[in-house]
């Protein structure tokens, strides 16, 4: 047993380091933006002003290290960021956009009765992921009028404010006694997922619920009080059922729960997995059963996800393998037949497969452009996610320059290139400070990183998508940076 889990421990990180070492040099030699349009367009990077750039992050580092001047309270941290946050969601209020709009308009709709959307064609009839929302946003709606989607930025800000806590909590288990204002000051760094106070969606509260969950897994391994588990079923559940991407989160969870069992053989860990795919599976079919229950029609699981994988690997106006809609197309040509559209997605998938296995050349091309679509574009869309939606105020002339694409916008741009760089680089750099020991607790979120990375290498492409996955990787990178940092002055 023990042989095995060191093979499996040795294999995850290996993969853990050898994705961040691809990820590190895409980003150092190439950047990827997005207009407001969503199109995405490639440029070259300048490797040595990163190099530079890590070089006098390590500098300052070590000169506050020595000083130890830095010291920020842990509720005026997190009482001010949060303050930060709601006075950024006043100064916008931003009405959604994109599939935001369309939930908002569907729990209109479910509130007034009007279930056309659960009908062939309908949004939640194709999207049926999207029900859990659905019904949240309705109940909320029917509380607070359309000025719920305000009530929802608002707690985003909490949410998000509430997962920096959580990693931080998830950090101080392993950084031993590095300052936690490191931690701090990354997290105030990492820019886009502040901004992503103002999306209302299920990005903010199921990355909230999947690290709490995260935690509460820990505690079961480290104390071995089921209770623990079983909060960590439920939170996870929640956060699977707010966005159907958590589901990698579950994945990992249970990977963990059957490496820590090769060393300690316990029988709870098997229940536990158990009760976490009886939880997800369970809760999702509630919701369907709800749903047939509230409007009648029984629903066929909606747009196939081959569709999605199918989209992954074409060229489209966005970018390689982005959306195209041609998904809903097939669907919608195929009388909205399950069987028959999946089918049709297979043919399309084997054809671009096809197309790359006789031509290899653009094969690697494709999926290079695609990674680095998604994983060098190092404002993971949160300015875009600003863009082209009204406000029920006059935005600040900043923010009107920041969100506009001009001057500011590309300074926002340059400086999350640099810090994109840093998370990945420093990242490495625990890898190989803690490839001789490395516990179940340190390797849950990598796990999820290579998770996220897999699936999106063939899913459908989105510079949104790998936003969560990159926030887990922050107490890996500040443990990297501050190790580095008293290597150096033992040096």
């Amino acid at each position: 047993m023990s042989s095995l889990q060191n093979a499996v421990k040795n294999f995850v990180f290996g993969l853990f380091g050898f994705l961040l070492l691809v990820l590190l040099f895409i980003s150092v030699f190439g950047t990827c933006k997005i207009n407001s349009d969503e199109q995405i367009s490639f440029h070259w990077d300048q490797p040595l002003l990163h190099v530079l750039f890590l070089g006098l992050a390590v500098g300052i580092g070590t000169f506050l290290s020595k000083k130890k001047r830095v010291r920020i309270p842990s509720k005026a941290f997190y009482g001010g960021l949060t303050a930060c946050l709601l006075a950024f969601v006043f100064l916008t209020q931003l009405w959604p956009k994109g599939d935001s709009y369309l939930l908002g308009e569907a729990a209109a709709h479910i509130v007034e009765g009007n279930y056309q959307d659960f009908l062939k064609g309908g949004y939640l009839y194709n999207q049926p992921h999207q029900l859990t929302l659905a019904y949240l946003f309705a109940a909320l709606y029917r509380l607070f009028g359309s000025d719920y989607v305000f009530l929802c930025q608002a707690a985003n800000c909490f949410f998000i404010a509430g997962s920096y806590y959580f990693l931080e909590k998830f950090y101080q288990k392993f950084s031993g006694s590095i300052s936690k204002s490191g931690f701090r000051i990354c997290s105030i760094l990492f820019f886009p997922f502040l901004l992503y106070s103002t999306f209302v969606y299920g990005t903010a509260p199921g990355l909230f619920l999947a690290l709490a969950a995260c935690l509460c897994l820990v505690k079961y391994l480290e104390e071995g009080r089921f209770s623990n588990a079983v909060f960590a079923v439920l939170l996870i559940t929640a956060a699977k059922l707010l966005k159907s991407n958590f589901l990698i989160f579950v994945i990992a969870m249970a990977a963990i729960l059957a490496y820590d069992f090769l060393k300690k053989a316990r029988i709870r860990h098997l229940a536990a997995v158990g009760l976490l795919v009886a939880s997800v599976f369970l809760s999702g079919r509630l919701v369907s059963s709800y749903t047939e229950h509230l409007t009648g029609v029984t629903s066929e699981g909606g747009v196939p996800p081959i569709l999605f994988v199918m989209m992954g690997f074409q060229e489209g106006e966005l970018g390689p393998g982005w959306w195209t809609g041609f998904h809903e197309l097939i669907f919608l040509n195929h009388g909205f037949d399950v069987e028959e559209s999946a089918e049709y997605g297979r043919q399309m998938l084997m054809e671009s497969l096809e197309k790359m296995k006789d031509d290899p050349a653009y094969g690697a091309k494709f999926m290079l452009h695609k990674t680095a679509s998604q994983w060098s574009e190092p404002t993971y869309e949160s300015i875009w996610i600003q863009q082209n939606r009204k406000s029920n105020t006059k935005l600040p002339k900043a923010l009107e320059s920041l969100f506009g694409g001009g001057r500011l916008t590309e300074c926002y741009v340059f400086i999350c290139n640099l810090f994109q760089s840093f998370l990945y680089f420093f990242t490495l750099v625990f890898v190989f400070g803690k490839w001789k020991k490395i516990s179940a607790l340190e390797l849950l979120l990598p796990t999820v990183f290579i998770g996220g990375f897999l699936f999106h290498l063939f899913w459908e492409a989105k510079g949104q998508y790998p936003l969560p996955y990159c926030v887990c990787l922050l107490p890996y990178c500040v443990w990297g940076f501050g190790w580095l940092i008293k290597r150096r002055d033992r040096e």
